[in-house]
């Protein structure tokens, strides 16, 4: 089975050093030393760090719930997330890889978080780790629009300015601090541009010194005129895609995924959807599989037709084959799968559409859904579940929507996979 994560909430929590003349070391927390004495290529003046702001201090903030096209943030859509990614990725250099890991660690931004009445100003954020020649480091991209203008040049807060020919300002540096003799080092360009838009990259690889993007390459990327919050959004672009989470979970966690075993079973779903006499239209192929938030395996939610059926994919390994249920198991509950054994060992399960067993939201939208799940003996198990929703009334449908046929969603989990992960 797959679910989709929706978020209705953001926790950010940060350490955050700051500066000072020397070294700063408050309890078991120790900053990298400022030369106040320093010049900083582009800035004409540079003032000292603020004496009592040294040491390291923590901070965590809860959002409300974060949606696309929120009107509270019209810079922000559905399209312009998927634009906004795409450029991303797009300006990485061509020997730097993002590491096979969910939606929500791929680069793709995220729903902008409103912090309210906080401190921080409304952002959206793409996360991923990159890695290049061998270094790997996490990367986190945060755009938002900003009421605080181009910083002063502070000693120990950059290590260059420039200025683009669009008025744009960038910042950049390398820094570090230790936590009990624990050393973090850290690489951050932050542009500022005149339209009040402000886009931070900051790179951190741990203990180690190197970065897969060197400063000029965070730079370039920081002041991607695609990121403006003025910049408009396409008239089209593709549906960005969300976490999602297999049930149960497998033995197969995302480190022991190697994207050629991703890319495989993808290709063998689209080749399993192309085959299927007269299958609907999707909005997103069907061979998009990606690991899942949680590290059981792999997964994807698509739109059939309209939107108002889904279809939900998932493959895990490490599954035991499934046996029937004692109906008379009084800690048995829930609708009772019919099963049937394949010639191969392989045991199919279908849960039909049955409206005792509808899901039904806080607004009264119930959801029916149908679902075929093949587990082969070598535990790899292959889930194909659609739902449809039923709008709240008041009263039952004369007539009631139908889910993609078990026909279909058969064809779906007899895909072929080979051993997982």
């Amino acid at each position: 089975m797959v679910v989709t994560i929706v978020a209705v909430g953001v926790v950010v929590a940060s350490f955050i050093p700051s500066g000072e003349t020397g070294s700063s070391t408050t309890g078991n927390f120790v900053s990298a030393p400022v030369d106040v004495s320093a010049d900083i290529p582009g800035c004409d003046t540079v003032e000292p760090p603020v004496e009592d702001e040294g040491g390291l201090y923590s901070r965590i903030t809860v959002g409300e719930e974060s949606t696309y096209d929120n009107p509270a943030f019209p810079w922000f859509t559905t399209a312009k997330a998927a634009a906004m990614s795409a450029a991303v990725r797009a300006a990485l250099p061509a020997d730097v890889e993002i590491e096979l890991a969910a939606p929500s660690n791929s680069l793709n931004f995220a729903p902008v978080t409103d912090f309210g009445d906080s401190e921080f100003d409304p952002m959206t954020t793409a996360y991923a780790e990159l890695t290049r020649d061998g270094v790997t480091a996490f990367v986190s991209v945060n755009v938002g629009p900003s009421s605080d203008g181009v910083p002063r040049c502070v000693a120990g807060a950059l290590e260059r300015r420039d200025i683009d020919s669009d008025g744009t300002v960038i910042d950049s540096g390398d820094s570090w601090y230790e936590i009990d003799g624990v050393r973090t080092y850290s690489r951050s360009a932050t542009a500022y541009r005149e339209d009040g838009t402000r886009v931070s990259v900051y790179q951190s690889a741990g203990s180690s010194p190197a970065m897969p993007l060197e400063q000029q390459e965070a730079a370039a990327i920081a002041s991607i005129p695609e990121l403006a919050v003025s910049a408009p959004s396409p008239a089209e672009s593709p549906v960005p895609q969300v976490d999602c989470s297999v049930y149960p979970p497998g033995d197969g966690a995302v480190k022991d995924l190697s994207r050629e075993a991703v890319d495989a079973a993808n290709a063998a779903f689209t080749a399993s959807w192309a085959a299927i006499p007269g299958a609907p239209a999707l909005d997103r192929p069907i061979g998009s599989l990606v690991p899942d938030g949680f590290g059981s395996g792999i997964c994807t939610d698509v739109g059939v037709g309209d939107g108002t059926i889904r279809l939900a994919v998932s493959v895990a390994g490490g599954q035991p084959l499934p046996t029937a249920p004692d109906p008379y198991d009084p800690s048995f509950y829930g609708q009772l799968p019919v099963l049937r054994t394949l010639p191969d060992g392989s045991v199919v399960e279908f849960l039909d559409t049955d409206i005792t067993q509808m899901m039904t939201s806080e607004d009264g939208t119930g959801l029916l859904s149908r679902s075929v799940t093949v587990t082969r003996p070598s535990g790899v198990q292959v889930s194909a579940r659609s739902t449809v929703e039923i709008a709240s009334g008041g009263r039952a449908p004369l007539t009631l929507p139908e889910p993609l046929s078990a026909e279909v969603l058969d064809a779906v989990a007899n895909t072929p996979i080979g051993e997982w992960p």
